[in-house]
């Protein structure tokens, strides 16, 4: 279910968006988005009057939804059946009016409300009538309530108690009521994100939380100051400090405490502002209000640092009990009066405990507050389980939220209006994906140090974010310290320098300018030293990722099956190898031989580094070694033998590089060396192959491809089958074994294996493109599309999936995308294929530009004026309008090519209803030269069944073991047809079996309705009910 209201008060008028709970089966993750509801009406978040937001706000009532089960094994949920938002509710609750008691509780004014619940102001009758907020709701509210009962931190929006009125069947949350407004609307009126000039002290935000948030709670007649006594002060303090776990401090005298309140308050915050007193003045208005006091005397950028910082440390509370809350946002932060950021509504957080992660998978959130990752779980065919939405994902929604505070902007562009959901969520991921901008960008006051916390939170990949909220909290307050950071990398030395000198203010009497001074001549030898170090290292990574982009890259080019080339024309194999030659460049491999590893390149790297790097120079030269050889094998016998011989001195470097050879290497280089004649040095290799048992799943990986390139894919199943029985989530075992079953024209396996890969590397183009021809030669057109277009969505240049995509089209009746897909691959490629140009004349002309297609088979023959494959293409383009210019292509197509397959369906097409015996006799001479011409079959069966022939059921039963929309379609004609002739009623019924099965596949239930051939079905019942009236 999807809301995307225009009352929200985010920070971001952006989409406010949740959903029910994905299947952790990635097979059911097709499932389409359920249209959007008519827009609802909506109030705005600041309510009149002034009035606080409260837990759970205004914004956050506006509907719920029951999270449903996402074992495996439950069924699939299919959203695209779901009930929306604006389905027909019960009829609406009464809610209490002002005035009124409820469980204990007199109703004062209300607060703010929901589709399904109401928060008011109340007073507890039988607690001295205090202030609290009360939650009200026709719904049980356990789950939120039991979710909330494990999370006792200073930062997090506690409740005191849950109640059911049996008067009234309304359930009830009581929370405190501690004033205030939520983050964003306090962001709002300060005019740090609506445009205006962004606010310079903290002060600013005091002032806006003064403006738009409602008072602290009544409090008794005694008078005191604040909200909070003496003793309240000092667990507040105690709870808030960097150990927040620990329990509260003993209780202290109020003049204790207020006499080492701004001391605790600098541990607190991080750091004493130049120029606080020790003491607040006993006339500061906030001097019993720590929060405010600092908030007040901030700047800007500190206080939204603070801000964050205690933030996180609540997240680090709510992780360690095993809850995430995937809702972060700035209005479900309250800003309590006092000064005290709380988080809000826990409402869709997640419980993650061992043994719950794989069974339940519970997800929601706000579209623009969302990491890549959570965006992706949600997308209907994304590759994101639920379950992998985790602690790091709420620490990139923070991220976000101090973004925006501290640059005036949400980092990223808002979601357009307009485009379908699928579209939009494409976009925002690529752009996440793409990585976020700098603050300093957007407000250079925003310092080194804060930026580089900012782009760690927010690093596309969670494996480089902070990996606990722990880690982030510690940095923010590093960063409010001015020490520097634990976990994100410095970048400015400069600034570094300036955070020591802050904690060392004495350093810059003239006492010490002397010794700083001679300190510095010192050291300044071993900082530079340093410096260099730091950056061979930084270089030394960079040219090590650069490095394994080329090796990624070479196994794709040299180990991935011809068929996904589809029009292959001889160059991938070459591309492979020059790219291997760069690859190994990179380390000077051809020129250093075994010293390659002496540089600085190599030398800077961390040891498990350079272990790794080793391990792939030495599968690279392998690789290069076996393509190579591969690529002569064909040509002359001088070539062959010289390429053997440079294979077996590639596999000697590949030895001496890495530390421990696997035992493929010495069974390759045997086989060079047999087939070179030198046969004692081939036994010798032989025998260490054999006493070389496989151990590690790297090992097994590369037997397999071992023995997938010597054309025995039965054993290299075998072998990749026990690497991944090692390693499970090794990408390349996968990515082998897929290549594997094409060899074995599995291509269902071989589709489940490319789908390992993709939820393994969701960025991994290549992965859902040979997914998408896995499926396309299955016969799975639809769902072979969607896999082209996640494929081009992450690189559009990627051609052979362009291409691919472009056939599908054809087959599921979208000319228009095929025209452009093969424009692209045309354009950007430069390739002539005669295949390539003939498809796309064919999708020009299928997609009414005709003319324009004949202008492009005409330049086309300028250069091939007799190729077969772009007469026979422009024939049956021409069928239609032109059948004498068709005939003529298709005669001109056999005198080059006799044994043209296509030319004869042509030639049958266009003679089928004058002389069918004749359209019969070249099926089948077309079908003896090319058994698999599956489209001969199609017109086969239709030939037959009009005469009446049941040798028709034979071509019906071949179209069904290859089923394809047009192919179920025209299967399903024949057995119309026949049903007839053959007063068959069993034909009758699978021929509207097969009809519904292409209806499902795409094809349009207007073809069939006016189709001559299911004048037998008509009559029907389930005829009509399949294709309408």
């Amino acid at each position: 279910m999807i809301d995307l209201g225009s009352g929200s008060k985010d920070g971001w008028a952006g989409s406010d968006l949740r959903f029910w709970d994905l299947p952790t089966d990635p097979q059911s993750r097709g499932c389409s988005l359920p249209p959007a509801p008519p827009p609802r009406s909506t109030r705005p978040s600041t309510v009149e009057g002034n009035e606080p937001p409260t837990p759970g706000g205004p914004d956050d009532l506006d509907f719920s939804l029951h999270l449903l089960d996402a074992s495996p094994s439950a069924e699939p949920i299919d959203l695209s059946l779901s009930v929306p938002l604006t389905a027909s509710r019960p009829t609406e609750p009464r809610f209490p009016a002002p005035g009124e008691e409820i469980a204990g509780f007199r109703v004062v004014r209300e607060l703010g409300r929901g589709a399904f619940a109401r928060v008011f102001l109340a007073e507890q009758l039988d607690l001295a009538d205090r202030q609290v907020a009360l939650k009200v709701s026709a719904h049980p509210v356990v789950d939120e309530s039991q979710l909330l009962a494990r999370l006792q931190h200073s930062h997090i929006m506690p409740i005191h108690s849950v109640h059911s009125d049996r008067a009234s069947g309304m359930h009830l949350i009581c929370m405190p009521y501690l004033g205030g407004a939520n983050l964003a609307q306090v962001l709002e009126a300060a005019g740090a994100v609506s445009g205006a000039e962004s606010p310079s002290t903290g002060g600013s935000l005091v002032a806006a939380l003064d403006q738009v948030g409602g008072p602290p709670p009544s409090l008794p007649a005694s008078g005191k100051g604040g909200r909070r006594s003496s003793q309240a002060l000092a667990s507040f303090v105690q709870a808030t400090a960097a150990s927040k776990d620990q329990p509260p401090a003993s209780q202290a005298s109020p003049s204790i405490v207020r006499s080492t309140l701004a001391r605790c308050w600098a541990q607190l915050a991080g750091w004493r502002l130049v120029g606080e007193p020790d003491d607040a003045p006993a006339d500061d208005p906030d001097h019993a209000q720590p929060a405010r006091r600092f908030l007040r005397h901030a700047s800007y950028i500190q206080a939204s640092a603070w801000i964050a910082a205690r933030l996180a440390e609540a997240l680090e509370h709510a992780h360690n009990r095993g809850l995430l809350h995937r809702d972060l946002k700035p209005s479900n932060v309250l800003i309590t009066a006092d000064g005290t950021p709380m988080l809000l509504d826990f409402n869709l957080s997640a419980v993650v405990t061992p043994g719950e992660a794989g069974s339940r998978a519970r997800i929601g959130g706000t579209l623009p507050y969302m990491s890549p990752e959570h965006l992706d779980a949600f997308h209907p065919t994304g590759t994101t389980p639920p379950e992998a939405v985790d602690e790091r994902s709420d620490l990139y929604s923070l991220g976000l939220i101090l973004f925006e505070m501290v640059a005036g902007r949400h980092p990223f562009q808002e979601p357009p209006d307009g485009p379908p959901m699928a579209q939009i969520l494409d976009q925002m991921i690529a752009e996440r994906r793409a990585g976020a901008p700098s603050a300093r960008a957007a407000n250079p006051e925003v310092p080194w140090s804060l930026d580089a916390i900012l782009l760690k939170c927010l690093d596309p990949e969670p494996d480089r974010r902070y990996q606990s909220a722990a880690e982030l909290a510690e940095d923010l307050r590093r960063f409010l310290e001015d020490r520097p950071l634990r976990t994100a990398r410095e970048p400015s030395l400069k600034e570094l320098a300036s955070k020591f000198l802050r904690r060392n203010p004495q350093l810059t009497s003239s006492s010490s300018v002397a010794l700083v001074s001679l300190a510095l001549i010192c050291g300044i030898g071993a900082l530079l030293w340093a410096i260099r170090d730091r950056l061979e290292a930084a270089d030394a990574r960079l040219e090590l990722r650069d490095f394994e982009a080329d090796f990624t890259r070479c196994q794709l080019l040299l180990n991935t099956s011809s068929d996904f080339e589809g029009l292959a024309d001889g160059r991938q194999l070459s591309r492979g190898l020059d790219r291997a030659r760069e690859a190994l460049a990179r380390y000077q491999i051809d020129t250093l031989g075994d010293r390659w590893n002496e540089g600085p390149k190599v030398r800077s790297l961390a040891g498990a580094d350079r272990m790794r790097l080793a391990e792939q120079i030495a599968e690279l030269l392998m690789l290069q070694a076996r393509a190579s050889v591969l690529a002569a094998r064909d040509g002359p016998e001088n070539v062959y033998a010289a390429t053997l011989f440079w294979a077996l001195e590639r596999l000697e470097l590949a030895e001496r590089i890495d530390p421990r050879p696997p035992s493929t290497l010495f069974a390759e280089r045997a086989s060079y060396a047999a087939a070179l004649g030198l046969a004692d040095r081939a036994e010798r290799d032989r025998e260490r192959s054999l006493h070389m048992p496989p151990e590690t799943a790297r090992d097994y990986y590369l037997r397999g491809t071992s023995a997938l390139a010597a054309g025995r894919p039965d054993l290299a199943e075998q072998e990749l089958d026990l690497a991944i029985g090692i390693a499970p989530r090794r990408f390349w075992s996968w990515f082998a074994l897929g290549l594997c079953h094409f060899e074995q024209r599995r291509y269902a396996a071989a589709a489940s294996d490319f789908a390992a890969c993709t939820l393994l590397d969701p960025s991994s183009a290549w992965a859902h493109a040979n997914r998408g021809l896995a499926l396309a030669l299955d016969g799975r057109i639809a769902e072979a599309r969607r896999a082209y277009d996640r494929a081009v969505a992450i690189d559009p240049d990627l051609i052979p999936a362009r291409i691919n995509r472009a056939l599908a089209c054809l087959e599921l009746d979208d000319p228009r995308q095929a025209a452009a897909d093969l424009n692209h691959a045309v354009r950007s490629s430069g390739r002539r294929d005669p295949v390539l140009l003939a498809s796309w004349g064919e999708a020009l002309a299928r997609s009414g530009r005709r003319d324009e297609a004949e202008r492009r088979f005409a330049q086309a023959l300028a250069g091939r004026p007799n190729d077969p494959v772009l007469l026979v293409a422009r024939g049956f383009v021409r069928i239609e309008h032109d059948p004498l210019g068709a005939r003529s292509d298709f005669q001109r197509a056999l005198r080059s090519d006799p044994s043209s397959p296509r030319a004869r369906l042509g030639l049958a097409l266009l003679c089928r209803a004058e002389d069918p015996a004749a359209a019969l006799s070249l099926l089948d001479e077309a079908l003896e030269a090319d058994p698999r011409l599956l489209d001969a079959i199609q017109l086969r069966a239709l030939v037959r069944a009009r005469l009446g022939l049941r040798s028709a059921l034979s071509d019906v039963d071949a179209l069904r073991r290859a089923p394809t929309p047009h192919r179920l379609y025209n299967a399903a004609a024949a057995l119309s047809l026949l049903s007839r002739s053959t007063s068959d009623p069993s034909l009758a019924t699978d021929a509207l079996d097969l009809l519904r099965r292409a209806l499902d596949s795409g094809i349009d239930p207007s073809l069939p309705r006016s189709d001559p051939d299911f004048d037998p079905l008509r009559p029907l019942p389930a005829f009509r009910s399949l294709v309408g009236p």
